[in-house]
């Protein structure tokens, strides 16, 4: 990043001269990142910055079309709100289940809501609960089943028992399940009384099972011959049991990255995933008869499919033209597919790290997540999202938010958008390298405050602007905090609210 925002410093410092330099479209990677090894001076004209994975800046044309049509702060879904979980976890999320209305939330933490909890924690709507002791060391998959919890990762101890990488929660104890697994456990699914268990492992229960094996209640089996390297994702749907990962064969058949299992026989899904530098699949969901698989890929059934694809049960499809980098979680909800991971454009639009699938576009979640996304789970209309993030839209974010979309049917305030599409708040110049004039529109007599935020969510300075007349304002904002010390470079969130609207633009200050 280091070395982009030099980049973009001496493309700045240009700008006056731009008719003599080249165009910054000479040094573009296809998906608006600048190449390595670039230096020199660019003319940024025609382009427009948007943010990666990690907040590294990249370019999209300004005149493109795919910009002309997004209807909210650069393509930013506003029917929805971020919420955090109380305090959240002090450390990454790597699992999520939902039981009724508890959340269950799993993985390198020991903390949840200021108290100790040893890698697994409850969330009952208001505060954290431990399990006991929890578990010491990594959660990566959780499964709920009527009122027991499974428990799955690279831990030997639950509750202070000794298991072997998977647990059982039954409300106030663990149990071990039989002498467990002798490798990672990363995905659990269950299904009626049956627990279907993938990782690394090749044996359960001291037999031999290769990276699959289900649980009965009593003892441990394994699917046929089972795979032939890890597996990261897996979803039950009736007697069928969808597993994916990195393998290319599934009980002595040939299989690319997903399969699926009757009961007494592999399946391959058509020709599977595929077209890339180590392909993986590493999230399942079933939805009715459809199957959306995301991981790191290129095609499915032959065909383009950016890191995201639906099987029918006959034939794959793409969902749009997909996410532009790895895909590490999917929830259903309805007609809605929820999709987290690495990415920072959905649809080619921007989208950090979260987005939804409503069946023929994709929308992001307001300016999305500042951290990679590692788990999704959903709870009525409510969805919830795990990972490595400390701020979900602008809001302050300890590695697990809460998003609600607006009732279906309701439409965003008017106040949030301009005539024709445009944001309510433009900041011009972005980047800046002193300050930045403020652009925005008020629509109601009240009160305006603005709020500017650090990527942390911490509030660096707050302004009162008065109640300011109907009509088009500006202000001018000098780069300083509110101490008038100036702030140092990185990426900033603004917000201006009254109690009638919110708009918010991101921001990025280059010393």
């Amino acid at each position: 990043m280091r070395t982009a925002l030099a980049v973009m410093l001496v493309v700045l410092a240009t700008m006056a001269v731009a008719e003599t330099i080249p165009s910054l479209a000479t040094v573009l990677s296809p998906d608006g990142r600048i190449m390595e090894a670039v230096s020199g001076s660019f003319n940024p004209s025609g382009f427009r910055m948007t943010y990666g994975p990690e907040g590294e800046p990249f370019f999209i044309e300004e005149g493109s079309s795919q910009w002309e049509a997004v209807p909210f702060d650069e393509g930013q879904d506003s029917e929805g709100t971020w919420h955090a979980l109380g305090m959240g976890v002090q450390n990454f999320v790597h699992a999520i289940a939902v039981s009724g209305s508890d959340v269950y939330v799993g993985g390198d933490f020991s903390q949840a809501g200021g108290n100790p909890a040893n890698r697994i924690a409850r969330w009952d709507g208001t505060s954290w609960h431990a399990l006991g002791s929890g578990v010491n060391n990594i959660v990566h998959a959780i499964a709920t089943s009527g009122s027991d919890v499974y428990v799955g990762g690279n831990f030997s101890q639950a509750g202070g028992n000794y298991v072997n990488r998977i647990a059982r929660w039954d409300g106030s104890s663990w149990h071990e399940l039989g002498s467990g697994l002798n490798g990672t456990v990363f995905a659990i699914a269950a299904s009626g009384s049956d627990v279907y268990v993938g990782g690394s492992f090749t044996q359960a229960g001291g037999n031999p099972a290769s990276r699959i094996a289900r649980w009965d209640g009593s003892s441990w089996h394994a699917l046929g011959s089972g795979v032939y390297d890890a597996v990261r994702a897996i979803a039950a749907s009736g007697s069928d049991v969808y597993v994916g990962g990195q393998f290319t064969h599934a009980g002595g058949i040939s299989v690319n990255r997903i399969a699926r299992w009757d009961g007494s026989a592999w399946h391959a899904l058509g020709i599977g995933v595929g077209d890339a530098n180590n392909p993986k699949v590493l999230a399942i969901a079933v939805s009715g008869s459809d199957l959306y698989v995301g991981g790191y890929f290129f095609q499915a059934g032959g065909n383009p499919a950016n890191n995201i694809a639906r099987w029918d049960g006959s034939s794959w499809h793409a969902l749009g033209s997909g996410v532009n980098s790895t895909v590490n979680a999917i929830a259903v909800s309805g007609s809605d597919v929820y999709v987290g991971g690495e990415f920072a454009t959905a649809g080619g639009f921007p989208a950090n790290r979260i987005a939804r699938w409503d069946g023929s576009s994709w929308h992001a979640l307001e300016s999305g997540v500042n951290g990679t996304v590692k788990a999704i789970a959903v709870s009525g209309s409510d969805v919830y999202v795990g990972g490595s993030f400390r701020l979900a839209g602008i809001s302050p974010i300890s590695y697990i938010a809460r998003w609600v979309p607006e009732p279906t049917g309701t439409e965003p305030p008017m106040a949030e958008v301009f005539p024709g599409g445009r944001s309510l708040l433009q900041a011009s110049p972005n980047p800046l390298t002193d300050g930045t004039n403020l652009s925005f529109q008020s629509t109601e007599l009240s009160l305006l405050t603005l709020s500017i935020y650090d990527t942390a969510g911490r509030i660096v300075r707050t302004q009162e602007l008065g109640t300011l007349p109907v009509g088009s304002h500006d202000h001018y904002w000098d780069g300083c905090d509110g101490s008038g010390s100036p702030l140092a470079s990185g990426v900033y969130f603004i917000r201006i609210s009254s109690a009638e609207l919110q708009a918010s633009t991101r921001v990025v200050l280059i010393r």
